[in-house]
C-alpha cells in the first residue's frame, strides 16, 4: 500500500479547502486533464500530498481512478474542465460506480452570472446526475462543510462510492477560514447474533455450495476456512477468481462469461447455496437456474438491494453483512464437519518450451501468461472487455485476489486505460486487451511520462473478434468487423514506451519475461490466430435466449 503523507495545511480558498480534505480523506492519486475552468483546483491538488497525473482523455482518467483505488485499497480522485471534459469522464465513472470503486470526480463549471449567456463550455453543474452516489453544485463558500462531510460518509461505505462535485472559478478561487475536516461515518452492517445463529441452524447439518464474489476479496482467508470446516465446494464470480485458491481440492470452478461448462454439475448434493459478496448478475451467473440448490440462497452482502434481484422467484436469506466480519462468526459458531479438505501442494512449475507456431493461438498465450507472469510474479492482472476476458477468465488461474475484470458495465478502455492507475498505486500492473481496444487508448503516453510499470498484451487480430465470432456462430456474414493490420508495438515505441511484437509462439517466454522485468511501460503485440475460438458459446447461447440473433425470417 502506497505510504500516505500528511495532508499540508491548505491556504484559504475554496479549491484549497478542498484539495487539503481530500487528501485527510486518503486520496493519495487525482487523474485528469487541466483546463481553464478546473486550473485552480488541479493545483490545489498539486499542493497536496496528492500526484497528479495528467491524463490523454478524461474517461482514461476516470478508468485510472477506478483501478487505482482498488490496487490500493484507498479513494482517488478526477478532475475535468467544463463541458467536454466532464462528459468525457462520465463513461469512466459509470464504470466505477459498476465496479464498487470509491472515487470523487470534481469539475468545472459555469459561472451562476455567465449562464445563458453562450459562455464557452457553458455547463450549469452536475452532469449525469444518475451515475453518482452524491452529485453536487458548489454555490458559494459556506457549502464546503456539508459537502466534506457527505464524502466522509459517502466514503466509508464498504460498497463503493463516486461522487461529483462542480465548483464554478468564482467559488474555487473564494475565500474560507476554515478547513472542515469533521463527522460524519458510514454505519457498516451489523453482524448480529441472531443472523449467524439461523444461518449455522440452516447449514449446520446440510451439504451447502459456497459462491464467492467480489465483495469477498478482503475475506480471502476467513473463506477458505469456512469451505474448509464445512467441507463445501466453491464457486467464483469472474471477479472473484483468486478469493478461493483455483487449486483447492474444494475448487469447481468459474461461474458465469468464461467460466467452466460444468460447474452446475460439481456442487453435488449441496441444499443451500451461500453467496457471499456478489450481484449474481447476468455475465456472473446467465441466470442459470442449476447454479442454485434446491432449498435456495443465503445471500450475505454490503448492499441490500442485490438480494432477489438476479433470481426474483428464488427462495432467498438475505443477510446485510459485511463479508468478513460475518463469515468469522459463523466459523466460529459451527461445528466441524466429519471430513476436512486436504490443502493440495502447488503445481510444479511448467518449463516445456513453446514449439515454433505462427500465428499464435490465444491459449497458447494465455498458457504463457499463466506460465510467465501469474505463476512468476505477483503483479495485478485485468482482462477488457471482449475475448480477452473470455480468455483470461477460462484459462488463468489464481490463488489470491489479484485478477479484474468487469462483468457490469464492461466498457473498452476499462482495462487498457486502467491498468496505468493500477500500476501508479501498487506496482507492476499487466492488462490483456483485444486491438479494438487498444485503438480507443492513448495511455500509454500517459504511463511513459509518469514512468508506470504498466504491461499490455495485446490479442491482436486485426478485427472485433468477440463480435465476429459471435455473428458467425449464427451463419451470419460479419458486418464490418475487421481493422486495418496495426503494428503496436511500433506505436509503442513512437510514444516512448518498449514495444514487442511477438509472432510465434517459441517468442512468448521471452517477450514476457522482458516485459515484466522493464521498469517501465511495455506493449506486448501478439498476432494472434482469429481461427482458434474464445470460450464465449455461453454468452452467444445467453444472447439467442433474449432474442439477439433472431432469425430475419421470424415474425
Amino acid at each position: 500500500m502506497a505510504l500516505v503523507m500528511p495532508a499540508r495545511e491548505p491556504s484559504t480558498t475554496v479549491a484549497d479547502a478542498l484539495a487539503f480534505a481530500l487528501a485527510d480523506l486518503g486520496v493519495t492519486h487525482g487523474f485528469g486533464i487541466i483546463g481553464g475552468a478546473i486550473a485552480p483546483f488541479a493545483r490545489a491538488l498539486a499542493r497536496q500530498s496528492i500526484r497528479v497525473v495528467h491524463t490523454r482523455h478524461e474517461s482514461g482518467a476516470a478508468f485510472a481512478a477506478a483501478e487505482a483505488c482498488f490496487a490500493s485499497g484507498r479513494p482517488s480522485a478526477v478532475f475535468a474542465t467544463t463541458g467536454p471534459g466532464a462528459f468525457n469522464a462520465l463513461t469512466g465513472m459509470a464504470a466505477a460506480r459498476w465496479e464498487g470503486a470509491r472515487v470523487v470526480m470534481v469539475s468545472g463549471a459555469t459561472a451562476a452570472e455567465q449562464r445563458g449567456r453562450w459562455a464557452f463550455q457553458e455547463t450549469a453543474g452536475p452532469i449525469g446526475r444518475d451515475i453518482f452516489h452524491y452529485a453536487h453544485a458548489l454555490e458559494t463558500a459556506d457549502e464546503l462543510g456539508v459537502v466534506v462531510r457527505r464524502l466522509r460518509a459517502g466514503l466509508t461505505r464498504p460498497d463503493g462510492f463516486i461522487a461529483h462535485l462542480a465548483v464554478p472559478l468564482p467559488i474555487q478561487t473564494a475565500r474560507h477560514a476554515t478547513v472542515p475536516i469533521d463527522a460524519g461515518a458510514y454505519a457498516a452492517p451489523g453482524v448480529g447474533g441472531d443472523a449467524i445463529a439461523r444461518v449455522a441452524a440452516m447449514i449446520e447439518r446440510v451439504p451447502i455450495a459456497i459462491w464467492a464474489g467480489f465483495g469477498a476479496r478482503d475475506a480471502a482467508d476467513d473463506v477458505r476456512r469456512l469451505a474448509e470446516r464445512l467441507n463445501a465446494p466453491v464457486m467464483c464470480s469472474p471477479r472473484g477468481k483468486g478469493i478461493f485458491p483455483e487449486t483447492h481440492p474444494l475448487f469447481v470452478g468459474v461461474t458465469g462469461f468464461g467460466g467452466g461448462d460444468r460447474v452446475a454439475e460439481r456442487i453435488g448434493a449441496a441444499r443451500f447455496t451461500l453467496v457471499l459478496g456478489s450481484r449474481l448478475g447476468e455475465l456472473t451467473s446467465f441466470w442459470d437456474p442449476a447454479l442454485i440448490a434446491p432449498e435456495g440462497l443465503i445471500h450475505v452482502d454490503v448492499d441490500r438491494d442485490v438480494f432477489g434481484a438476479a433470481y426474483p422467484h428464488v427462495p432467498t436469506l438475505g443477510v446485510h453483512a459485511e463479508i468478513g466480519a460475518f463469515v468469522r462468526g459463523l466459523v466460529a459458531r459451527l461445528g466441524r464437519r466429519q471430513r476436512r479438505a486436504r490443502a493440495t501442494a502447488p503445481p510444479r512449475a511448467d518449463t516445456t518450451p513453446f514449439a515454433t507456431r505462427s500465428p499464435v493461438r490465444p491459449s497458447m498465450l494465455l498458457a504463457a501468461i499463466q506460465r510467465e507472469v501469474v505463476e512468476r510474479s505477483d503483479a495485478i492482472v485485468m482482462t477488457e472487455a471482449g475475448n480477452a476476458f473470455a480468455w483470461g477468465t477460462y484459462a488463468l488461474r489464481f490463488d489470491r485476489p489479484r485478477y479484474r475484470v468487469s462483468v457490469g458495465f464492461g466498457s473498452m478502455g476499462q482495462a487498457t486505460a486502467g491498468v496505468v492507475g493500477a500500476a501508479l498505486a501498487r506496482g507492476k500492473a499487466i492488462a490483456i486487451v483485444g486491438d479494438g481496444a487498444m485503438l480507443m487508448n492513448s495511455e500509454v503516453s500517459t504511463a511513459v511520462q509518469y514512468d508506470a510499470p504498466a504491461v499490455w498484451i495485446v490479442l491482436n487480430d486485426s478485427r472485433y473478434g468477440m463480435i465476429e465470432q459471435g455473428m458467425r456462430s449464427q451463419g451470419w456474414a460479419p458486418l464490418e468487423t475487421d481493422i486495418p493490420p496495426t503494428c503496436f508495438a511500433t506505436i509503442a515505441r513512437a510514444m516512448g514506451a518498449l514495444g514487442i511484437r511477438v509472432t510465434d509462439e517459441a517468442e512468448l517466454p521471452r517477450a514476457l519475461a522482458e516485459a515484466l522485468a522493464a521498469p517501465g511501460p511495455v506493449v506486448v503485440d501478439v498476432v494472434i490466430d482469429p481461427e482458434e475460438k474464445a470460450p464465449i458459446g455461453r454468452r452467444i447461447a445467453n444472447l439467442i435466449a433474449q432474442g439477439a440473433f433472431a432469425s430475419e425470417d421470424s415474425t
